[in-house]
């Protein structure tokens, strides 16, 4: 079927994504809400959990496996596992409550850049603001979408999106953009892997 997903082009069309923030800032929300069509009021915590979520864009059919890790210190290393794995890194925090945004920078970031030293390609970066349905206009507990954008460009993330899993609103393109840094990450993993073998391919042909 023209589009559709092959055995042949399997591979190629299953893209591969970690999700990671504070607790209770709607991670695993996010996947299920996107993937399943529907949302779920009562919080279950996560240790690690796998979502296959289809998506068409642009006409391609993809599918994103989401690793849906858990925020607890002692579970670092089944995140590192995931980091490694992944293509692209999505990175929440909660709209309605200030500290998780401070998250990112203090605990988030920091951990990346640990388990990132020895990667030969630095993994894209979505920032996430999550339950923009509670926003009330509280400006001393809420963040607002200016400094979503902000805090993504210091962070050097490739784009900042806000969401909703209760309503849906922002999640097609939260998921919209792990397809697109995935394909970008690859196309700059296919082009290092093109300039070395033509550096290998002269250094041969000197002898």
């Amino acid at each position: 079927m023209k589009g559709g997903i092959t055995m042949k082009n399997l591979d190629k069309k299953f893209l591969y994504c970690a999700i990671m923030g504070d607790g209770m800032v709607g991670k695993t929300s996010i996947s299920e809400s996107y993937a399943e069509k529907s949302f779920k009021d009562n919080y279950e915590a996560t240790v690690f959990d796998n979502y296959v979520v289809p998506l068409n864009v642009a006409g391609e059919e993809f599918v994103i496996s989401m690793f849906d890790n858990s925020a607890e210190k002692r579970f670092e290393s089944l995140r590192a596992f995931s980091y490694q794995e992944s293509e692209v890194l999505v990175l929440c925090f909660s709209t309605c409550d200030r500290e998780t945004l401070a998250s990112i920078n203090d605990v988030w970031m920091p951990e990346l850049k640990r388990h990132s030293k020895h990667t030969k390609q630095k993994r894209p970066v979505i920032l996430v603001g999550t339950k923009i349905d509670l926003r009330v206009g509280n400006e001393d507990s809420e963040v607002s979408t200016d400094e979503g954008f902000q805090l993504a460009k210091d962070i050097g993330a490739d784009c900042y999106v806000e969401c909703s899993a209760r309503d849906h609103k922002g999640l097609k393109e939260v998921f919209q953009h792990v397809v697109f840094s995935a394909l970008k990450f690859r196309k700059k993993n296919t082009n290092i892997i093109k300039k070395i073998f033509r550096r290998r391919s002269g250094s041969f042909s000197n002898y």
